[in-house]
């Protein structure tokens, strides 16, 4: 079995090859992210200050191997399906059924194997070189060195594996289970009905996905858009299930539509289309997702990023907002406090800690880092609190008390913790309790906790910050804000009004998220490369079916622009399906996160991305075309 299925892979050497790089680069993808995953894990456990890595890698972890599975898999099933004549011909001849499926899972067990440990090794390379990036966006501290292990290589195997095998067992199910007459038969033919399971499981994505969607507009905030967004791969899913029969269905009404255009290069792509949705509908699938994917990770970024802005321009209740390069310290605070025509200041300043999250999680030592979000504290100070977060239930003024917190709604939803309640906080490797005096709503423009300088008085007392300050929040008296303005901007300090501070606030947020821009261009990369690689793939297996066409006439002019016109047919499927399937998210997302449906539309991406699909596909496809006509005169049929 093994050499046979040697022996097919050399016979098929340029699909397998397309399909090696495909799951090479998959592995690259998972094991650098896995790479930093277990960095963040293990050092976090060992003391080290690395919660940030494991946040950051471990939310865009999910993302990724969601999108990797579903690119393999639909694209290696493509790869095989085109051999289902081959498969029938071997149960033809007396291979069984068993013997079929194990050559098919010999064949990609191969594959995957050499794929994934040639794809680790440059995955490893890269997790190591991005340190500079982790250092640059604050994830990790100064000096930090990743230690490389062989357990990252092993979960994507893991994972890899169980996508080939699965791939393998549901390529040859249809040939294996029937009849060798019939395996023949149907091997030249592709029947763009699902089955009763597909189709149901096509719908329960769909109306799932539909009512995650709707989350946003029950559950504002961060958790309910959160769930929003992730509707767009639920969507996509749905649409990667019942692509035959759509794409089918589109093809047919095309077809109807086309009658009497006299265009003959445009019903040949549209019965192409209909003759063989499925193995459109594997082309079509990467890049709907290449769409949806980029659209819904820029648009929610554009959201949050907007609603931050909007947040912190309506809570700060002040005048003018004081700011120094590195800092306020406690002789600019007494300048800024005597001058004359300030009414009262609140000063503002950021302290890094530790939120404890899981109780349980924390009693396991191996996973005791996992417990821990890594979080910024704003410490208030000032006789008059000059923010207004949208408090919920209790009083920002009892933050004058030691020993406590306010906390975002959002980060209580679902843990049972309420007004009242104590929060376990590390600062500076040491645990406190603190007491939850109020309950707010804006955490995208104040953060998730606040806490007053009563709070944290011992801890300033060791580390001496004292009081300073980020930023000094100024109420003046009436019509002196212009005097007030010229004495600070005098005395070296800079000042803005409260539009101009919440603009940089959220731009430098903006900033810090070069890792997450990174990452998600990593993915769109790899998606973009799978989706030209089946388009390739499906353009070179046509040869025969070109060598028919130019034998009955067809001149290869005609067919290369039949095959543009199907480029055409296969961009806008993709636009219309990834279209459909980010919609609804970026609608919930704008409305949960601003109560504007259309905050978290970005029409410059979409754009963007829109064209790198219609480029993917008419170079890719017709490029293909173009070599699979230049062959020579005579070529086997079938």
């Amino acid at each position: 079995m093994w050499s046979f299925a040697r022996s097919a892979l050399r016979a098929h050497a340029s699909s397998v090859a397309g399909s090696f790089v495909m799951v090479a680069l998959a592995s690259a993808l998972l094991t650098a992210t896995g790479a930093w995953m277990e960095a963040g894990i293990r050092g976090t456990s060992s003391g080290e200050d690395l919660s940030m890595l494991s946040a950051a890698t471990g939310s865009f972890a999910g993302t990724t191997i969601l999108v990797v599975v579903l690119v393999v898999a639909s694209a290696y099933a493509a790869a095989l399906r085109e051999r289902r004549s081959q498969f029938a011909l071997l149960r033809a001849v007396g291979a069984t059924p068993t013997q079929v499926r194990r050559m098919v899972a010999t064949e990609v067990a191969l594959v995957f194997a050499a794929a994934t440990l040639v794809g680790a090794v440059p995955g490893l390379l890269l997790a190591r070189s991005a340190t500079s990036v982790l250092v640059s966006g604050e994830i990790v501290p100064d000096g930090f060195v990743l230690q490389l292990s062989p357990w990252p290589v092993l979960a994507t195997a893991v994972l890899l594996g169980g996508t080939g095998a699965l791939t393998a067992r549901l390529a040859a199910r249809e040939t294996a289970r029937l009849s060798p007459t019939a395996a023949v038969r149907l091997s030249a033919t592709e029947p763009s009905t699902l089955s009763p399971v597909r189709r149901a499981a096509a719908w329960c994505c769909a109306v799932l996905g539909l009512g995650v969607a709707v989350v946003p507009f029950v559950v504002p905030g961060l958790i309910g858009s959160a769930s929003g967004a992730s509707s767009a791969f639920l969507l996509i899913t749905s649409a990667a299930l019942a692509g035959p029969a759509i794409v089918a269905a589109l093809a047919r009404r095309g077809l109807a539509a086309a009658q009497g255009s006299g265009s003959t290069s445009l019903t040949l792509a549209l019965t192409n289309a209909r003759g063989f949705s499925r193995r459109l509908t594997a082309a079509i699938v990467p890049l709907a997702l290449l769409l949806s994917l980029g659209t819904v990770q820029l648009g929610v970024n554009r959201a949050v990023s907007t609603a931050a802005g909007v947040q912190l321009g309506d809570g700060i209740t002040a005048d003018l907002v004081v700011q120094k390069t590195g800092g306020l310290g406690t002789t600019d605070l007494e300048a800024v406090r005597s001058t004359p025509g300030v009414e009262a200041l609140t000063t503002l300043r950021s302290q890094e800690a530790q939120v404890r999250t899981d109780d349980e999680m924390d009693d396991v030592a191996f996973l005791s880092g996992l417990a821990w979000e890594p979080t910024a504290l704003q410490v208030l100070s000032g006789e008059d609190v000059l923010v207004d977060p949208d408090v919920r239930s209790g009083s920002l003024d009892d933050l004058a008390e030691p020993g406590t917190v306010a906390v975002g709604r959002d980060s209580l939803l679902g843990t049972g913790t309420g007004l009242g309640d104590s929060l376990t906080v590390r600062l500076d490797d040491q645990e406190r309790e603190l007491t939850i005096v109020a309950v707010y709503d804006r955490t995208l423009g104040f953060g998730d906790y606040l806490v007053g300088e009563a709070t944290l008085a011992s801890d300033d007392a060791q580390t001496g910050t004292g009081t300073a300050a980020d930023a000094v929040l100024l109420r003046t008296a009436p019509g002196q804000a212009d005097a007030v303005e010229t004495a600070i901007v005098a005395a070296g300090l800079d000042v803005l009004t409260t539009a101009e501070y919440a603009d940089a606030a959220t731009d430098a947020a903006a900033g810090q998220q070069q890792l997450s821009a990174i990452l998600v261009l990593a993915l769109l990369v790899f998606v973009a490369a799978a989706a030209a690689n089946t388009l390739a793939m499906l353009a070179s297996s046509r040869r025969p079916e070109h060598a028919l066409l130019r034998r009955t006439g067809a001149t290869r002019r005609q067919l290369v622009t039949t095959a543009a016109v199907e480029a055409g047919v296969v961009a806008l499927a993709a636009l219309v399906i990834g279209t459909a399937s980010v919609l609804p998210a970026l609608i919930g997302v704008g409305y949960g996160l601003v109560g504007s449906i259309f905050a978290g539309i970005d029409v410059m991406a979409f754009g963007v991305l829109a064209l790198a699909v219609v480029l993917v596909a008419g170079a890719t496809t017709v490029i293909g075309a173009v070599r699979a006509t230049a062959v020579r005169r005579v070529v086997q049929v079938g």
